[in-house]
């Protein structure tokens, strides 16, 4: 695993939730264990490398029905054969705080 820069103060859920993301590919379904509102850990063994960019459909669980969130993220650090970390790169205030 490479370094990992993650904000001290950012609160990580671990919630297994659904994602949709496409990295110059079809879309791929994987899972996320993790998310905080800087990033999040997805679960996923395809290839993916440090620096890459994806876009990525994400639906948190909400009481009135599915919030959905989507946007771009890059990659930041890779566990072989168990996944990647994620930063969003345009995530917005509203769904920051959604998370």
């Amino acid at each position: 695993m490479t370094d990992e820069k993650r904000n001290p103060a950012g609160i990580r859920v671990r919630k297994p939730l659904e994602i949709t993301y496409s990295a110059n590919c079809p879309p791929i379904q994987a899972r996320i264990e993790d998310i905080s509102e800087t990033g999040f850990f997805l679960d996923n063994t395809n290839a993916l490398h440090v620096d890459s960019e994806l876009d990525y459909v994400i639906e948190l669980p909400d009481e009135s029905g599915p919030t959905r969130i989507e946007g771009k993220g890059r990659v930041v650090w890779i566990q072989p054969t168990v996944g990647a970390g994620v930063e969003f790169l345009d995530l917005g205030q509203e769904d920051r705080e959604t998370i």
